[in-house]
């Protein structure tokens, strides 16, 4: 069936319209100019996007066609007392309503919404669409004629529900990209809070993201950089183990399987080594190649970072002892075996027993082995 267009307008000047709907964003400036048309298609005086809640009887213009800053700023203070919004059975979504269907017009004018809102503007007869509805909350597109002037009719009813599917389609879209995108910066945010340096990377090792803490390691200590937008090992001698454990964790993944890998870097005229935790990280969609791929999160920490036994997931994991424990983490985080004994006041033997005790229950064979499993198990590195 074809949907009724007004006199004189074609489907070409239609396209130009649907497109600015759908490429339109949150922001009013986009949706002015739909409004604008909207407003003109169909013959009406004011056009706009308003949000109403049910529940708190609080409502707002998003956005209005013409401008009307006296309008807009009114609205919030009279949607409570509209009485076209007494009940919400009405509202669903898709759905388009004239205001005397509603209320008739002869009992609407002794509304104070009526009177504070509309009449001063000289308007009164309503038509208006239900864009989108979340529970209490309705966004309704509205378009107010004069008193003046005729109601509208049929025919104007029935090019806004056509109107409705592409501005409801336009509405879903925006909100999923932008919940996305909200989430997508809430989870960075974590990222970048993390003390140590962290990297979201593709199975080629491309950098998707970097915390604030990654230019820092790669600067300071340079176990592991960024070079032309891949992460790669400071050490030439170093890169292929870095590319194979980030190979294999995003393989893992693209099987459905599960796998961490830890790995030892080098530090260029340093003294002491990076350790390297490479984590599955979930999938994303790669506008680029239009293909979605596996994350790896790459996570480096100097081997000489502080690590808090209290917090510590190997510990509580593998049960360890106090002793146990607070030897362990003074052995993942580079001392050796004389200096963690000399800070713990005990003897070399001692400490070698505990290390020991240890490496049974974490079933481990070495200090690098059990610093691998930390890095593997361990999220607490604060």
């Amino acid at each position: 069936m074809t949907s009724p267009l007004p006199h004189g307008e074609s489907k070409a000047d239609l396209e130009p319209l649907l497109y600015r709907i759908h490429a339109s964003s949150d922001a009013c400036a986009d949706w002015s100019p739909v409004l604008e048309r909207l407003r003109s298609r169909y013959a009406s005086r004011l056009a706009t996007l308003t949000r109403f809640d049910f529940g708190t009887g609080q409502g707002t213009v998003l956005c209005e066609a013409p401008v009307n800053p006296a309008f807009a700023a009114g609205y919030p203070s009279y949607a409570s007392r509209n009485p076209w919004f007494l009940s919400s059975e009405p509202y669903s979504p898709g759905r388009v309503l004239t205001g005397d269907e509603l209320l008739a017009n002869r009992e609407f004018v002794k509304s104070d919404f009526y009177r504070g809102l509309l009449r001063p503007h000289g308007l009164l007869h309503s038509l208006f669409g239900v864009v989108a509805r979340r529970g209490d909350v309705v966004h309704c597109v509205g378009f107010l004629r004069g008193d003046a002037e005729a109601r509208y009719g049929e025919r104007e009813k029935a090019g806004v529900r056509t109107m409705l599917a592409h501005l409801s389609l336009a509405f879903e879209t925006r909100w999923r990209l932008r919940e996305s995108a909200d989430f997508a910066r809430a989870l960075m945010g974590i990222i970048d809070r993390h003390a140590h340096a962290s990297w979201l990377v593709d199975g080629d090792c491309r950098i998707v993201h970097a915390n604030r803490s990654a230019s820092a390691l790669a600067a300071v200590q340079g176990g592991v950089l960024g070079e032309e937008g891949r992460l790669v090992a400071a050490a030439p001698i170093d890169r292929a183990a870095l590319r194979a454990a980030i190979r294999d964790v995003t393989r893992a993944m693209q099987d459905d399987g599960d796998a961490t890998r830890a790995v030892t870097l080098s530090v260029p005229g340093g003294r002491h080594s990076v350790v390297v935790a490479v984590h599955p990280a979930g999938r994303m969609f790669q506008a680029g190649s239009g293909e979605t791929r596996p994350l790896a999160l790459v996570t480096a920490r100097s081997s000489q970072v502080e690590h808090d036994v209290g917090s510590c997931s190997l510990v509580k994991q593998f049960r360890l002892s106090p002793a146990q424990a607070r030897l362990s983490v003074l052995i993942v985080t580079g001392h050796s075996l004389a200096d963690a004994a000399s800070k713990l006041h005990v003897s070399e033997n001692t400490a070698r027993s505990h290390l020991k005790q240890v490496f049974q229950k974490t079933n481990t064979h070495g200090q690098m082995e059990l610093v691998h499993l930390h890095a593997r198990h361990c999220s607490d590195h604060e």
